[in-house]
C-alpha cells in the first residue's frame, strides 16, 4: 500500500485485487482509517466522498476526498459516500523505459509529448510500474479520446 496526502485529497494506491462488490465497504474503510491512524499518524473524521478506481491487472487506486461542511461537527465520526469505478488503468512512461516486450504486450496512445499504455496483460507489469505513472479516473477519458494509437 502506497499512500499520497495532498490538496485536502488522499490517495491509496492498492497493488492487489478486491472485490469490492462483495465486501462490506464501511467496515473495510473503518478498518483502512485505523491503519492510516497507526502506520501514518492520519485522524480522519468528517464527511468524505470515496472513489475507488480497479483494473484487472494493477488492482486498485482509492481516492478520499474530505468534503468540508463547517455546519457539521463530527466528534471523531466519520460519514463516507462511497463510489465504485470500474475501468482500465493506463500507464504514463517515457520512451526510454519503453522495451520490446513491453511494447508487445500493450496498446500505444501518444498525447502530446506523452506515451500511455494500455495492458493486454499483466506480464511486464512490475517493470512498467517501476518507471511509469499510474493513470485512472477522467484522465483515461480524455487519453482514449484526444490520444492517437500509436505502434512502435
Amino acid at each position: 500500500m502506497k499512500l499520497i496526502n495532498k490538496d485536502n485529497k488522499i490517495i491509496v494506491f492498492l497493488n492487489k485485487k478486491i472485490n469490492f462488490k462483495q465486501i462490506n465497504l464501511e467496515k473495510y474503510f473503518t478498518k483502512l482509517f485505523t491503519k492510516f491512524k497507526e502506520y501514518y499518524h492520519l485522524e480522519l473524521n468528517g464527511c468524505y466522498n470515496i472513489n475507488i478506481y480497479t483494473d484487472e491487472f494493477y488492482g486498485s487506486v482509492i481516492e478520499i476526498e474530505n468534503e468540508e461542511l463547517d455546519y457539521y461537527n463530527y466528534f471523531n465520526q466519520i460519514d463516507m459516500e462511497i463510489k465504485l469505478n470500474n475501468n482500465i488503468f493506463l500507464y504514463e512512461i517515457d520512451y526510454e523505459y519503453l522495451s520490446k516486450n513491453i511494447i508487445n504486450n500493450s496498446n500505444i496512445y501518444k498525447l502530446k509529448d506523452k506515451i500511455y499504455l494500455q495492458l493486454k496483460n499483466n506480464k511486464d507489469l512490475n517493470k512498467i510500474l517501476e518507471y511509469a505513472n499510474i493513470v485512472y479516473g477522467k484522465k483515461i477519458k480524455y487519453v482514449l479520446k484526444y490520444g492517437k494509437k500509436v505502434s512502435l
